[in-house]
Formats: C-alpha cells, structure tokens, sequence
C-alpha cells in the first residue's frame, strides 16, 4: 500500500516537474524566437530583402522581359540588388500586384507574407502528423530560431512557398495534389528530382497536370510580352547559367562538388554534364522515393534529397 502512494506521489511530483520545465523552455524559446523574427523583419526593411524578385518584376510589368534585360548587362540598374531573374515566368504574374506598390511598402507586405506563409507550414505539417498543441508550439518557436529561418525573411527569399507547395503532399486526391504540387516548379532547383517522383507515382497524365500551372505562366509571359514562346521558354535557365553560381556560399550538395572540376580544365562543357549526373541521381532517387506510402517520410525525403543534389544556399534549408 505505502509502495502505491509513494509511486503516486512520484508520478505527481514528475508531472508537476515536467510541466515547470515545459513552461520554462515554452518561455525562453518564445523570447529567442522574437528575437530572431524581429531582427530577420528588421534586415529585410531597412538594407535586406536583396533577392525577391521586385524590380524583374516591375520590368514585366512594363512590357520589359527581365531575362533578356539582365542577359544584356542589366546597363541602367534597374534590377536592383540581387534580384536576379532565375525563377519561372509565372514568378512576375503573381508578384506583378506587389509590384504596384512602392518598394519599401512591397518589401514590408513581403515580409510580412514570408512570415505567415512560415507559420502555416508549421501548423499545416503538426496538424497532418497530429502533434499536440504544446508540441506544435515548441516546434514552431524552435523553427523561428533557426539561421536558415531568418535568412530566408532577410534576403527577402521565395524558399517558404516551395515548402507550401510541397505540402500538398497531404492532399488525398491525386489529380488535385500533382496539380497544387507543381505550383514549385517556379524555383527550378526544386523540380527534377519531384518531377521524376510524380512520374514514377501516378506516370505520364500526374507530371502533366503538375506542370499545367508552370506552362499556364510560360505561354501568358510570353504573350503579354508578345514574344516567342519557344525562345522565352529556357530563358529562365540561361539567365541562372549567366549569372554563375558562388560554391563558397553552397554546402556539401553534388552540383557544388561537381562543380571543383573545373580546377582540371577538362575538355567537355562543366554545366552540361552537371545537369545530366544530376538529373541521373533525381531519377534514382525519385525511383525508390515512390515505393514508399508514408506521406510525411515522402515529404522529407524529397526535400533532403533536393538539398544533397542541387547547389542551395542558407535560406533553402528552411525545407
């Protein structure tokens, strides 16, 4: 008998230590995540948000094609700060109405709109794995924490949206999900290895639905810009070729590692045949990621598997 009150008393003592420390790490976790938020939205609008995509985005808007206006030397400027259009046409239709705004009322709005977008994520993925509310909680404030968090609000960056669209792993119907999924493509880095993953999963008509949404923003660029469809289309591309890519900025990914061939001056186009090894490794991987069923392992497969093939700077690794 006294064995069972004792145990009992345990239990308690346990639980009410338990919930001490909970609310003591809830606490100082909500003071650095403020911190950390605070100071990302504070970079963003006084000297940061260097990549969103606003002046290629004005440039559109004005009948101007950002990525023949960048190829050509950028010569007034007006792609400002590091606003290089690397991204899908359909990037400048839907940032065309902040685009109307001045700049620092639209860097502010984006802010503000990275910073919610991030936070459904977090509420979207707990809810889908059923966390608890004081398990979501930490986890969110933990995310808020993060070097990567606070690099993706400074720089102004569109990495938060990819996670959204990757999200629709959860969607149960398939026509919808390979739809909403492709939504991503408009961040290139992200696309060959899910591409390949909803070819191996639903086959041929899942990978056409995904890229409807990236083909409905190609042909409406074009045509807005009354243009040619077939020489707008790899513009994109060449632009992020033009551009170059900064390995020391990169981590341990296959395409920076690829890239350190280029100290043996070899005899054949470095670029090309970074492409082809790593569209090869997406389609292995893509391959053995479709026999699994786990949504959620799905998900941070094809994510990780992102990071390890394709070079991606600090802010991506909010994935």
């Amino acid at each position: 008998m006294n064995m069972k009150v004792t145990a009992s008393f345990i239990d308690k003592f346990l639980e009410k230590t338990n919930r001490k420390f909970l609310f003591f790490l809830i606490f100082f976790l909500v003071i650095a995540a403020s911190i950390s938020v605070l100071h990302a939205l504070n970079i963003a609008n006084t000297y940061g948000t260097s990549d969103f995509q606003y002046s290629p985005t004005v440039l559109f808007l004005e009948k101007i094609n950002p990525y023949e206006y960048f190829m050509a030397g950028n010569l007034d400027r007006r792609i400002m700060l590091s606003q290089h259009p690397v991204y899908a046409h359909i990037t400048y239709i839907i940032l065309a109405p902040l685009a109307l705004l001045e700049w620092e009322i639209a860097r502010l709005a984006w802010s503000i709109l990275n910073f919610i977008v991030a936070l459904y994520c977090v509420i979207l993925i707990s809810k889908f794995c059923k966390l608890k509310f004081f398990e979501t909680i930490i986890i969110c404030l933990i995310f808020f924490c993060s070097t990567p968090f606070r690099n993706c609000i400074a720089n102004g960056q569109h990495t938060f949206f990819v996670l959204l669209f990757f999200c629709a792993l959860m969607i149960n119907t398939k026509n919808l999900r390979n739809f909403f999924l492709g939504f991503s493509y408009f961040k290139y880095s992200f696309m060959p290895l899910l591409g390949f993953f909803i070819l191996f999963r639903n086959g041929p008509k899942g990978l056409i639905i995904s890229l409807i949404f990236f083909i409905i923003g190609w042909l409406f660029f074009s045509f807005y810009l009354s243009q040619n469809p077939f020489e707008t289309l790899f513009q994109p591309m060449q632009t992020a070729f033009n551009q170059g890519f900064d390995q020391t900025l990169a981590r341990g990914d296959l395409f920076t590692i690829l890239g350190y061939l280029k100290t043996f001056e070899l005899d054949f186009n470095l670029n090309l045949f970074k492409i082809i090894v790593l569209l090869i490794v997406s389609l292995f991987l893509a391959k053995h990621i479709s026999k699994i069923n786990n949504r959620m392992l799905i998900l941070s497969l094809l994510l990780i598997g992102n990071l390890f093939t394709f070079g991606h700077l600090m802010y991506d690794y909010i994935v």
